[in-house]
């Protein structure tokens, strides 16, 4: 099936699902992942405390909290409108000051230059390719220069369900637990050409497949 024919209505699909998916969620989840990189990501921001960071796709924000705990200034935007309220509650409850925003990623509304740093944790992997080329893009215009990409690219697609895939080889979730979920797997080839018009410093495979990219623009 073509991309470009049918991208519309599935990436609503994609939307809708993660709206079902974090509604199903009563009370905010604190316990913080254990990622092997998740201590790095404050190090690389330490020379940018008194500038915003965009926390992209953040889900219920742990990343958001992680950071803000450090006394980073975060900005965090996702779809789901639930899961920003639960990101809301675990602030408000460790008294931390966090700008939770219901946005599209993939068509970010801030001023040109707005943050000084970028964090994305397994977020384009529910793009397609020409999407996540347009946030990209977006991205480049509402991050200042010099400003820094820090983002983790899951290996997906690779377990059982049932699905079809679209000409760029994203998969299209049909089976009942994951109706309308998009994953797409992005190559190390197809990470550089997203990146093209940034200074790519760090593109490394972790041992569960995932690629670590950190980018300057």
């Amino acid at each position: 099936m073509s991309e470009s024919d049918c991208t519309p209505t599935i990436y609503k699909d994609n939307i809708d699902f993660w709206d079902r998916a974090w509604n199903m969620v009563k009370t905010p989840y604190t316990q913080m992942p254990d990622l092997s990189y998740l201590e790095r990501i404050p190090t690389l921001l330490s020379d940018i405390k008194s500038a915003k960071i965009l926390d992209l796709g953040c889900g219920s924000g742990w990343l958001s909290i992680y950071l803000a705990r450090q006394d980073f200034q975060v900005v965090g935007v996702d779809v789901a409108t639930h899961a920003l309220e639960l990101g809301r509650m675990w602030a408000e409850h460790e008294n931390l000051s966090i700008d939770f925003q219901v946005q599209d990623i993939s068509n970010l509304q801030f001023p040109e230059g707005y943050f000084k740093a970028v964090v994305a944790n397994s977020i384009f992997e529910h793009l397609t390719f020409k999407l996540a080329q347009k946030t990209i893009l977006n991205l480049e215009a509402i991050v200042s220069p010099g400003g820094l990409f820090f983002g983790c690219f899951d290996k997906v697609g690779t377990g059982p369900g049932e699905f079809y895939k679209l000409d760029d080889g994203s998969q299209i979730y049909t089976d009942k637990g994951r109706r309308g979920m998009l994953l797409r797997c992005f190559s190390d080839q197809e990470i550089k050409e997203l990146f093209k018009n940034w200074q790519i410093e760090e593109l490394t495979c972790l041992e569960n497949g995932s690629r670590i990219l950190i980018a300057r623009k």
